[in-house]
């Protein structure tokens, strides 16, 4: 009788954590979601962004919005996989990952510039590298600092052939970032040029970070998303001439967003709205003023279609064996 008894209470207690209706609203949503953002800026300086996108998604969901920043890639899809945080974020490795591990939803894939594709950049200091002289390029460098006048910087861009990278040290930005290392590992496999044994990684966590290492002199060589020296020109205008782009990686799908598994069909659909919505509604205002792409350098986004990230899979595959 008392192992009976404990065993009704056991199940009472289960069934009572499972369907508790003080942590849904009446929708059936839960009444606070958590928003994880991967720092491809300066964690701090990604943190003072991330109150406008939650501020909006708060008043289009109504419902509280709480947000944070991971230590790295692998720290939010445990975070996604775990309950811990419903909404994020990723760059499409880490998304692949997370869907193959934990069944994270990508619902919307990131627009730049009218393109769901990119590439990653590989950058040096040094002009010896580069096999042919270094194009001049001038572009307009669009502040984050509402204090600051955009103004025109020269970005460097030469050929130069990777196996010089043998026995180098390499600013890498995650071992969970595509751009910032799976896809120009795969680059460099195909030489015959082993990441871990042929070369010394350095990850540094950030495309901003790359940026700097190369910049600054800590690193010769290092690899971002093509145009990382973007993120930091305002504060550092000559960067576009200290860290010279002199490859670049094949093409890979954006990020996008990703949720939870066992978020409801219509917070689904509700979420990807305010997405697409704040997007849309700023669409007019200076780069500069704009949430998303003061945090990713975002113009909008699409549906997730099937497939998308299969070459990020097949990559993944690859650098495996």
């Amino acid at each position: 009788m008392i192992a009976r008894s404990l065993l009704w209470i056991g199940c009472a207690l289960l069934l009572a954590s499972c369907c508790d209706g003080e942590s849904v609203d009446e929708r059936g949503w839960p009444k606070e979601l958590v928003l994880g953002l991967v720092p491809a800026l300066e964690a701090e300086a990604l943190v003072d962004n991330l109150d406008p996108l939650a501020e909006h998604l708060e008043a289009e969901l109504g419902i509280p919005v709480r947000s944070f920043v991971p230590q790295d890639y692998t720290g939010l899809v445990e975070a996604l996989g775990s309950g811990r945080a419903d909404i994020g974020m990723l760059p499409p490795f880490a998304a692949m990952l997370g869907q193959r591990r934990y069944d994270i939803e990508t619902i919307l894939i990131s627009v730049r510039k009218g393109e769901t594709g990119y590439r990653s950049q590989w950058m040096t200091n040094d002009p010896s590298a580069c096999s042919s002289p270094p194009e001049v390029i001038e572009r307009i460098c669009a502040t984050r600092d509402p204090n600051r006048t955009a103004q025109t910087v020269r970005f460097l861009q030469c050929e130069g052939d990777l196996s010089q990278l043998r026995d180098q040290t390499v600013a890498f930005v995650d071992p969970n970032s595509t751009s910032g290392f799976l896809f120009p590992a795969v680059q460099l496999s195909d030489m015959g040029i082993d990441t871990e044994s042929d070369v010394n990684g350095l990850f540094v966590g950030g495309h901003d970070a790359a940026v700097l290492a190369v910049y600054a002199g800590d690193t010769r060589f290092g690899v971002s998303y093509d145009d990382a020296r973007n993120m930091i020109c305002d504060q550092y205008p000559d960067v576009g001439e200290k860290a010279i782009v002199f490859n670049f990686a094949p093409m890979l799908p954006n990020d996008g967003v990703q949720l939870r598994p066992g978020l409801p069909e219509d917070l689904q659909q509700a979420i990807a709205k305010a997405f697409i919505g704040l997007a849309e509604s700023q669409a007019h205002l200076p780069d500069e003023q704009k949430t998303l792409w003061v945090l990713y350098e975002i113009d909008g986004f699409m549906p997730y279609q099937e497939g998308l990230y299969d070459p990020v899979r097949d990559a993944y595959e690859l650098m495996r064996y």
